[in-house]
């Protein structure tokens, strides 16, 4: 049989847990990332986290690999299943993520969005996300003086919706 994708399914935020000992364990794996945005503390902070929240791929042989450790690996909460067969993912697919994912990142704010300034001295007013100004800074769209104006603030002190 030829080798084939089958999707795993990681307890609760073990994903990197898994695949790790996944890969110690000698299986091919993969966990798609992407680059995301979180405010921490007050600061604006770039991480990796999976595109797939629990789930990350694993390259096996039907009959020729060793499926046991699979389950009772540290990390791992099962193959996913549909009734008695494994899901499997095509090659197709998986290459269409890879491809994806290469440069994938989800920012804090998209422009459009409806913020309001929670600290500063623009304290209380409510606009529109603009764009990032780097790494620390963003323009917003606020109403205020009977005109919308474009102003640079900290994107620590924003927060979505109204």
């Amino acid at each position: 049989m030829a080798r084939a994708w089958y999707l795993v399914q990681s307890k609760p935020r073990n994903e990197m847990r898994a695949l790790e000992n996944l890969v110690r364990q000698g299986y091919e794996t993969y966990l798609p990332l992407m680059e995301v945005e979180r405010l921490q503390r007050g600061k604006l902070l770039k991480k990796m986290e999976p595109l797939f929240p629990r789930y990350l791929f694993l390259h096996l042989e039907e009959g020729n690999d060793n499926w046991g450790p699979i389950r009772s690996t540290m990390g791992v909460a099962g193959l996913v299943r549909f009734g008695q067969a494994y899901a499997v993912v095509s090659d197709d697919l998986l290459e269409a993520v890879r491809v994806r994912t290469q440069d994938v990142k989800k920012a804090l704010f998209t422009p459009g969005d409806s913020i309001r300034v929670v600290s500063g001295p623009l304290l209380g007013l409510e606009g529109v996300f603009d764009i990032t100004d780097g790494e620390q800074r963003s323009f917003v769209l606020l109403e205020f003086m009977q005109k919308q104006q474009r102003v640079s603030v900290s994107t620590a002190d924003l927060r979505a919706g109204l």
